[in-house]
């Protein structure tokens, strides 16, 4: 028997864990250089990848990169928060180092592969492999996961994707039967939210409840009831700090070049430091001149409320709430909040949750490793039924256009796997046509629209706009090969001529079989269309 192995990949900071299969429970696993080694904190992974110079090129990752101030290098060597350059889009465009072009997507992978590299067992012996991912999260940041792991020898059989406000909800293993429960995972690169009704049997309470799929199983299954997330995390923090501490130096983002780096670990640091002590000097230097900068927790609360942070967090929670009022759940019926991530720890972050949940209990005692904990509980059996944060629709020719458009089919909020099909009749849009493709849009009402990417120095900067709305309708599937089906004889205008029956299986894919209503020939057969976000 193999090995369980689950991996929170994080923007700031990554963890792996085992089951252990002897005591049913996570073992954390902590890599000899590459882990944080305090007695303070869980060995967690600073997501960070250095590329000295050679070839093949000598990579440095996790604290490695910080024991040896890598991290403050003043060159263009250092990779930070790539996992934000995957998950967005557009890509941030690549460096030349040593004639090799390096992006983000290239140093997620060597980062990737350096943490196979220094398991203590061979990708061979790992039978499941669980990795997180943001609710925000996008098709191509999958796409791109799910190649980067096969190219390691991770298959995609032997992978499971768990949303990571989900597995922190089983992480935390809250005992309390019955009760709604929200998830706050705020860390480097994101915002998301989950709230989550647990099992009615207070024995099965963040227990395993594989062994109960013979019968009564909605008694210890836990439930979604709403989730929510937006593209925002401590490392637009960073910036926003940076762009403040340049202000207060009479300096602008042009003068850094090479020391950028420096300047922005020392804003992370005293991000951190803030949640601890009211003051904090942020020091750094540029060219040959040193800079010393006060900040107080004030300063820095003002900071955060001029980006709209506040109020995208209150905005964030009112849309869950929403969510959760249909389903019979209200603000004073949470009583447990579950903080993960880093951000999550903000002393005003936590003030706003208590003054928005006031008879809740905050959890913080498991704010790193709930989540990868979590995700080995999932993959142990333990059931969460879930839902679909957005909707999805079938596009169309639109006659009063003659536009494409797109008609909903599937409801935000549908539970799936589906219980039912969703069935849709389709006709032409022209006399004589011999075919119809399907293309299936994602309706979505929180966009990656929402951060926007500059380049200062040849290197991305993610600035998120937390105060943006959009909506806007995302094709999934628009330029993969298409899904057609034939139409014979051809089809005439005005008339019902296939019926397509929908639904959505338990790996979250869209599935549709399609019947000629005219010569009632079976088209498609329970075939993928895509891969729902």
């Amino acid at each position: 028997m193999g090995y369980t192995l689950a991996l929170d990949f994080g923007t700031t900071n990554s963890a792996l864990a085992v089951w252990n299969t002897a005591a049913g429970r996570a073992d954390l696993l902590a890599l000899p250089a590459l882990s944080l080694d305090h007695a303070a904190l869980p060995p967690l992974i600073p997501s960070l990848l250095y590329v000295r110079q050679g070839a093949p090129p000598d990579l440095v990752i996790g604290q490695a990169v910080r024991a040896a101030g890598l991290d403050k290098s003043r060159d263009r060597r250092l990779f930070r928060n790539f996992k934000r350059g995957v998950v967005t889009l557009p890509v941030p465009p690549p460096r030349l180092l040593d004639e090799t072009a390096w992006g983000d997507r290239q140093a997620g992978r060597a980062f990737l592969g350096a943490l196979r590299d220094a398991l203590p067992f061979s990708a061979a012996e790992v039978d499941h492999l669980v990795i997180t991912a943001p609710i925000a999260a996008f098709d191509h940041y999958l796409d791109w996961l799910r190649d980067a792991l096969e190219s390691l020898g991770f298959p995609s059989e032997r992978v499971r994707v768990v949303d990571e406000s989900t597995a922190a909800a089983l992480g935390y293993a809250v005992r309390s039967p019955g009760a709604p429960l929200l998830v706050v995972d705020f860390g480097g690169g994101t915002l998301d939210l989950s709230l989550v009704q647990l099992p009615q049997r207070r024995e099965r309470v963040g227990g395993l409840l594989n062994v109960l799929r013979r019968g009564e199983t909605a008694n210890y299954t836990a439930r979604v009831i709403a989730k929510g997330g937006r593209l925002l995390g401590g490392s637009d923090i960073d910036q926003w700090l940076m762009q403040a501490v340049l202000g207060l130096a009479n300096l602008d983002a042009a003068t850094l070049g090479e020391d950028m780096p420096a300047l922005l670990t020392a804003c992370e640091t005293a991000k951190i430091a803030l949640s601890t002590t009211e003051q904090t000097t942020i020091a750094f230097t540029v060219g040959d001149t040193a800079y010393h900068v006060p900040i107080t927790r004030a300063m820095f609360e003002s900071i955060l409320d001029q980006h709209g942070f506040f109020s995208t967090l209150r905005h964030l929670i009112d849309k869950v709430m929403h969510e959760a009022g249909r389903e019979g759940i209200f603000t004073e019926d949470i009583r447990h909040v579950l903080l993960v991530g880093g951000t999550a720890l903000i002393p005003s972050v936590r003030r706003a949750l208590h003054q928005y949940f006031r008879k809740a209990e905050l959890y913080a005692d498991k704010p790193f490793t709930a989540v990868v904990e979590g995700a080995l509980e999932a993959a142990q059996g333990i059931s969460l039924e879930d839902f679909l944060v957005n909707s999805y629709g079938l596009r169309h020719l639109d006659p009063q256009t003659g536009a494409h458009a797109y008609e909903e089919i599937i409801p935000m909020g549908s539970r799936y796997p589906s219980t039912r099909p969703y069935e849709v009749l389709l006709g032409a849009a022209h006399d004589g046509q011999t075919e119809l493709e399907f293309v299936i849009g994602m309706i979505d009402a929180e966009s990656a629209a929402m951060v926007e990417i500059g380049y200062e120095d040849g290197r991305a900067v993610f600035l998120a706009r937390a105060d943006a709305e959009t909506n806007r309708v995302i094709a999934l599937n628009e330029f993969a090969p298409p899904i057609c089906v034939p139409l014979d004889p051809p089809a005439t205008l005005g008339e019902d001529r296939i019926r397509a029956a929908f639904r959505v299986d338990s790996e979250k894919r869209l599935r549709v079989t399609v019947t000629d209503l005219k010569t009632h020939r079976t088209l498609l057969q329970d075939m993928v269309v895509v891969a729902l976000r």
